[in-house]
């Protein structure tokens, strides 16, 4: 406590210079997680595709299905009553060469108003859409969770289907619906701000479509229960609902992620290219590959953007703050060798530096949590993409221990080689 009290009646001889190296590690610590926070936020969506990206085959739009519209003849027959889409499915995974696998998601919708209901705007009152993912993708699920936990990819030891829920619904944690579909339980309940898994929509209002690539980001929209007037969903595993769909329906969903397998040749790789293209719509020249590589890109870019503006941001704290210890160390010889001759030991004067140090890393520290939290008040997890977690607190605790330890350097070396006797006698 001593060290403390006589730490900050140092701060207050240079109250001025002390606050603007607070304000500087403040807007470090603010930058470094705004860094941390939206690479988190890219990564977490890229990862539960990223080994399917990483296979041979095209992204399909196979949305015109929804119309019944096609041209291929062998196709046609699947549409002539509805959008028979799974029987297309199974139709191309035995035509197409190679060993082809398609990955979708899959839509349910209940005929009645049922199971968890919407508290928003546009849609009071009207059942969820749910999104049926792989159980591949669903086990690399990331979405920050409010609480609870994610589903498993079968039905619970109660023969319960397990589901999670975005925000903006009326269902808390542990609520058992009984529906056509059996008996369905929340297990989980994403944050408000999260984004929606790959479906049937695709956002290319910011890329040229005969320049740009698509990258996964062009399939994943964002969603937010404080900004969206509708929309809320619940995230179920794939093939767990009976295929009996007495008062609800089952539909594949329109992004086809087509793997042609590891030993496709290129001859065969134009060929199903070309007859998907008659199904739906591959992007010129684009492949799952390219997907990944430029979802890839896009990430790094992050780093790229900003870390010339953290570098240089790094440099100047680090020039304050170990400029700040210094001058305190220097000014102060004199007392501290007299603190010396009364029977303190060195190390006692570089406590109080250390504790003069800690202080203002803690001052900047609750700075830049207020800083952040007011960023999430304001919606920028939503605005700009942001996804704060444990991560962050670690990444802060790093960055803070960093600082600290390069900033007492100096001082040590100088109270270490500072002779008492002299020193008082220069002075």
């Amino acid at each position: 406590m001593k060290y403390i009290q006589l730490a900050l009646g140092l701060m207050r001889q240079r109250w001025l210079f002390n606050l603007i190296v607070i304000i500087e590690i403040a807007s470090l610590l603010i930058l470094t997680n705004t860094m941390y926070s939206t690479v988190r936020s890219k990564q977490m969506i890229y990862e539960p595709y990223k080994d399917i990206l990483r296979e041979n085959g095209v992204v399909v739009d196979a949305a015109s299905l929804d119309f019944m519209e096609c041209s291929n003849e062998e196709i046609s027959p699947f549409l002539q009553v509805y959008p028979d889409k799974k029987s297309v499915i199974s139709f191309l995974e035995n035509r197409l060469t190679g060993d082809v696998k398609i990955h979708c998601s899959d839509s349910l919708t209940f005929w009645k108003q049922i199971g968890p209901l919407s508290v928003m705007y546009r849609d009071k009152g009207n059942t969820l859409t749910y999104y049926l993912l792989e159980p591949n993708v669903l086990s690399k699920m990331c979405l920050p969770l409010s609480c609870g936990r994610y589903p498993k990819e079968k039905r619970n030891d109660n023969g319960e289907i397990e589901i999670v829920v975005s925000g903006g619904t009326d269902a808390s944690l542990n609520n058992v619906y009984d529906t056509p579909a059996g008996k369905m339980r929340v297990v989980g309940i994403l944050t408000d701000s999260t984004y929606k898994p790959v479906n049937s929509e695709i956002d290319r209002n910011n890329i040229d479509p005969g320049i740009d690539r698509d990258s996964i980001f062009n399939f994943v929209l964002p969603f937010d229960s404080q900004t969206n007037l509708g929309g809320p969903f619940a995230i179920a595993a794939k093939d767990i609902f009976p295929e009996n769909s007495d008062g609800y329906n089952i539909m594949a969903n329109s992004v086809w992620f087509v793997s042609y397998g590891d030993n496709i040749s290129e001859k065969d790789f134009a060929a199903n290219t070309e007859y998907l293209n008659t199904v739906g719509t591959v992007q010129y020249g684009q492949t799952l590959n390219t997907m990944a590589q430029e979802t890839e890109r896009q990430i790094n870019d992050i780093y790229y953007r900003m870390m010339p503006i953290i570098i240089t941001a790094v440099i100047i704290v680090l020039s304050g703050l170990i400029g700040s210890a210094a001058i305190g160390a220097l000014r102060q010889t004199r007392t501290f060798c007299i603190f010396f001759l009364c029977g303190c030991r060195k190390k006692d004067s570089l406590y109080i530096i250390g504790a003069e140090t800690a202080i203002t890393i803690i001052i900047a520290s609750a700075l830049a949590a207020t800083g952040i939290a007011v960023m999430r008040i304001m919606n920028f997890e939503y605005l700009i993409g942001l996804s704060f977690g444990f991560g962050n607190i670690l990444l802060s605790v790093l960055v803070v221990a960093i600082l600290f330890t390069l900033s007492m350097i100096i001082p040590f070396g100088m109270l270490r080689s500072a002779s008492p006797v002299l020193s008082i006698k220069e002075n």
